[in-house]
């Protein structure tokens, strides 16, 4: 359990937020950048296994926060096809436990999805209204996960974001940096399109939506697009890397167990509408990321 300091804030509400997951790179910068103004309490999995039958409803009794921000899951897209029991147990049966919890107690639920309950055949990508389609096992679990969030509490906040990186774990572009590093060929898909998207950013945007009334699902990703490729080559000149050593190839080449959308792009059309900015450009994230990358001890 990691707790974060309380920043004074003329005007706003100190809440009290506990953060499922925070032992990933998403969880450890939420309970960072939501400790700056509320009482942020971040429990890993082994403080909290969402998955474990009436621990969430054991927890949340004991000292019912006013926010859970549930950014718990098992992201393992390719393992999720080999371990679905476990899948299904942590992504949908563990949100059902606490969506269930949260309502019997009051607590508003944040609960962190994903592009990959869309299908990622709609060429310009997918608004809040599109009717999710999954194509891997993945992107089931955290469907039937926003369901049971909907069905069970309805005082929540479904957020969807895509292509996550940030400081605090493994992701993209630091693995991409690594292999650089070492002297490989970097071979990346170019044939995937999506929305990188900045922890810090996803995070601070959260934080804005817990402090206001807002309700209902909404997309957080970076602004714009591009292809894993594309984000690699940005990646490459931050670092400034060669680029003759990065080789484009098709997603057929990596031979994957679990199929991908090909586009994963997220747009947003309820933020605006509630009066909200969406993201920044995805390369105003990278380049926050590399700034921030300078004074940050990566894990």
């Amino acid at each position: 359990m990691v707790s974060a300091t309380v920043g004074e804030r003329r005007g706003q509400r100190i809440m009290k937020v506990w953060v499922t997951g925070a032992g990933g790179q998403l969880g450890k910068d939420m309970v960072r950048i939501l400790g700056t103004s509320h009482q942020t309490v971040g429990f890993s999995r082994l403080g909290w296994d969402v998955a474990q039958s009436g621990i969430s409803q054991k927890l949340l009794a004991m000292d019912p926060p006013d926010v859970v921000i549930h950014c718990a899951a098992f992201t393992q897209v390719d393992g999720s096809e080999e371990n679905q029991r476990e899948a299904f147990r942590v992504n949908t049966w563990g949100t059902h436990q606490l969506a269930q919890s949260c309502r019997v107690l009051g607590i508003r639920l944040v609960y962190i999805s994903t592009d990959y309950v869309f299908s990622g055949e709609k060429a310009i990508g997918y608004v809040e209204s599109d009717w999710p389609a999954p194509i891997n096992v993945y992107g089931k679990t955290k469907a039937m996960g926003e369901n049971w969030v909907r069905k069970r509490c309805p005082n929540h906040l479904i957020l969807r974001t895509a292509w996550v990186y940030g400081h605090g774990g493994s992701n993209f572009p630091k693995g991409i940096m690594q292999r650089a590093k070492q002297g490989e060929v970097v071979r990346v898909v170019d044939d995937q399109r999506g929305s990188p998207t900045y922890t810090v950013h996803l995070a601070e945007k959260t934080k804005e939506l817990i402090e206001s009334p807002l309700t209902g699902t909404f997309h957080i990703a970076g602004s714009g697009d591009c292809t894993w490729y594309e984000f690699a080559s940005e990646i490459f000149r931050y670092a400034g890397y060669s680029p003759a050593s990065l080789v484009r190839i098709s997603s057929q080449e990596l031979d994957r167990k679990a199929k991908r959308p090909s586009i994963s792009i997220l747009r947003t059309e309820r933020l605006p509408e509630k009066g909200v900015d969406p993201l920044t450009h995805w390369k105003v994230g990278l380049d926050d990321f590399f700034a921030e990358k300078a004074v940050v001890k990566d894990d």
